[in-house]
């Protein structure tokens, strides 16, 4: 199976994500920061979807999404969105991070499309 790589900027919110996830039969890679993101070990790892969260500013997550569109074009890219963003052009989907029932179906469908 492959694995849902998360790249959040806030601990909690990975760690909340993750607690999602995880229980429904997810495996689940999780990265802190955008420097730790930038680890090419990452590019090695069997990823089926890349959940970008919202916790970092909205230019650091533009440029996680055009790293990963280059460095791993055919896995899609789930970008959460807080309530004031606008959606990211490069993303394959974007969502609101606040709902997790959507993003949940989102990655889901994602996957699926694998």
């Amino acid at each position: 199976m492959k694995a849902v790589l998360q790249i959040e900027h806030s601990p909690n919110l990975l760690l909340d994500r993750r607690s999602i996830l995880e229980p429904l039969g997810y495996d689940v890679i999780s990265v802190l920061g955008l420097s730790d993101a930038y680890d090419r070990n990452l590019l090695r790892q069997p990823i089926g979807v890349l959940v970008i969260g919202h916790g970092g500013s909205w230019m650091d997550r533009q440029a996680l999404i055009s790293y990963f569109r280059k460095a791993r074009p055919n896995v899609p890219i789930v970008a959460l969105l807080g309530r004031r963003d606008i959606e990211f052009s490069d993303a394959d989907y974007n969502c609101p991070g606040d709902n997790p029932p959507l993003w949940i179906r989102t990655v889901a469908h994602a996957l699926a499309g694998q």
